[in-house]
C-alpha cells in the first residue's frame, strides 16, 4: 500500500500589515444632538424676532387703549362743554331783569301797579280726581328667547 502524503498546506507569508496601517477603529456614533452652529445662529434668531413680534404687539394693543380712552375722553370733553355753555346761557337769563319779573309774576304772585292779583279758590264740594298710575306689564321672557335672540337675531 501506498501511502500518500498530503502535503501540507502552509499559508503564504503574508507581511505585517498592521505596522504598515492602522487598524480601523470604530467611530461610535456621538450622543446627544447633533447641532451646527448655523443651527443654534437660526434658533437664536427666530427667539429674538418671536419676542420683538411679542413686544410690538403689546405696544399695538397699549396704543389702541390709549386712543379709546383718548376718544372717551374728548367725548367726554365735549359734552362738558355743551352742558357748561347751556349752564351759562342759564346764569346769564336768571341774572337778567326779564326773569326777575317773570319770576315774581308768576311763583311769586306780585302784580305790577296797573294790575289785579286773581286767585281762583276752589269749590267747597268739588272733589280731586285721583289719578292711577299706568303699570306696565312685561311678559317674563325664557330662557330660550334670549338665547334665540342673541344667536339669530343680529339686527336687532
Amino acid at each position: 500500500m501506498t501511502t500518500f502524503n498530503e502535503p501540507q498546506r502552509t499559508r503564504p507569508a503574508t507581511p505585517n500589515t498592521t505596522a504598515q496601517r492602522p487598524t480601523p477603529t470604530r467611530q461610535t456614533p456621538k450622543r446627544g444632538l447633533n447641532i451646527s452652529t448655523t443651527q443654534i445662529i437660526i434658533v437664536v434668531l427666530i427667539i429674538i424676532g418671536l419676542s420683538v413680534i411679542i413686544d410690538f404687539n403689546r405696544k399695538i394693543q397699549a396704543g389702541q387703549k390709549i386712543t379709546g380712552e383718548a376718544n372717551q375722553m374728548r367725548a367726554e370733553v365735549t359734552a362738558l362743554a355743551a352742558t357748561k355753555a347751556a349752564l351759562a346761557t342759564e346764569l346769564a337769563y336768571v341774572s337778567s331783569d326779564a326773569y326777575v319779573a317773570s319770576w315774581a309774576h308768576n311763583d311769586g304772585r306780585y302784580v305790577q301797579a296797573n294790575e289785579v292779583l286773581v286767585v281762583p279758590v276752589p269749590a267747597k264740594n268739588a272733589t280731586a280726581v285721583p289719578t292711577v298710575p299706568v303699570r306696565i306689564v312685561q311678559k317674563p321672557v325664557s330662557n330660550f328667547e334670549i338665547w334665540w335672540a342673541l344667536f339669530f337675531e343680529m339686527g336687532s
